[in-house]
């Protein structure tokens, strides 16, 4: 008996693959012309809707910065409008293939709400992105401190920011962080200052210091000379002290006024001869 029932499943198994491939077959003799024409129609459909979304995000923020918008806001406004036409032309395509598009955004409805609870961070970032557009803490091009990482502004996307390090890498952080904390745009004002700190000994002049440290900035192509430098005295220690020099320059040309003073000043305290602090000394009882 086993063996009886089990030819008899093979049987109908093999029968109902038969027919099933018969009914394919039956379809495909039918419709597959029929269906090949729409699939290249709905592929034709979303190359160039795709392609026509590109020329769309490219003329308008063009158009935008021509008309004096600046560069984040007028990039920000194309991709979106660039993410809703992308949207309309893949409703088209699914429609070419027959599917209803009515039914098809009312599952996109029930569907972008289930997305939207999962992914609230998201929703987050896209609104702080928008916040940042159009509140302009910053704009591309600043270098700012904020998101737990510092770097100058390469673009505000919709959901991300990206950053350049100053080493050269690329940090892409996102929005909502951004937004949720300070931010330190040092690019924001015409001037920054320049912060030189050097620890002494006691015994040396102060006037000899402070002359020596703005004889280091004298001649310097990235200190600015209004401001004029100065040198003050910040903090004082046993045997020793920090004489600060500080000086101004313009936020794109911090760093290298930064580096040149440190070097700088080194050479003129040692060509001085003005002397270091003393090591610290332990008394060990035997």
């Amino acid at each position: 008996m086993p063996a009886i029932a089990q030819a008899t499943a093979i049987k109908e198994s093999t029968d109902k693959a038969g027919e099933f491939l018969t009914a394919a077959s039956n379809w495909v003799a039918g419709n597959g012309a029929k269906f090949a024409i729409a699939l290249l129609s709905a592929i034709a459909i979303y190359i160039i809707g795709a392609w026509v979304a590109g020329l769309v995000r490219s003329a308008l923020s063009k158009t935008l910065q021509r008309r004096g918008t600046d560069h984040t806001v007028s990039t920000y406004i194309a991709n979106i409008l660039h993410g809703l036409i992308l949207v309309m032309v893949i409703v088209t395509a699914l429609g070419q293939l027959g599917i209803p598009t009515a039914q098809f955004a009312a599952l996109i409805a029930a569907a972008g709400l289930a997305i939207g609870l999962a992914l609230q961070g998201n929703l987050s970032n896209f609104a702080s992105g928008f916040l940042l557009v159009f509140f302009r803490p910053f704009k591309r091009g600043d270098y700012i401190a904020a998101g737990g990482t510092e770097g100058t502004v390469e673009e505000i996307g919709i959901f991300t920011s990206t950053l350049a390090s100053l080493d050269n890498k690329k940090i892409v952080v996102p929005n909502s962080a951004i937004t949720g904390a300070n931010i330190t745009n040092f690019s924001a004002l015409p001037k920054r200052v320049v912060l030189v700190p050097c620890t002494v000994g006691g015994g040396n002049d102060t006037e000899k210091v402070r002359s020596t440290l703005l004889s280091a900035a004298s001649g310097n192509p990235h200190v600015l000379s209004e401001p004029a430098p100065v040198a003050v005295l910040t903090v004082l220690g046993e045997n020793k002290y920090t004489m600060e020099l500080r000086c101004w320059c313009k936020p794109e040309n911090f760093w290298d006024a930064q580096f040149t003073l440190n070097e700088a000043s080194k050479k003129a305290l040692d060509a001085a001869g003005v002397a270091g602090p003393l090591p610290a000394m332990r008394l060990v009882q035997s």
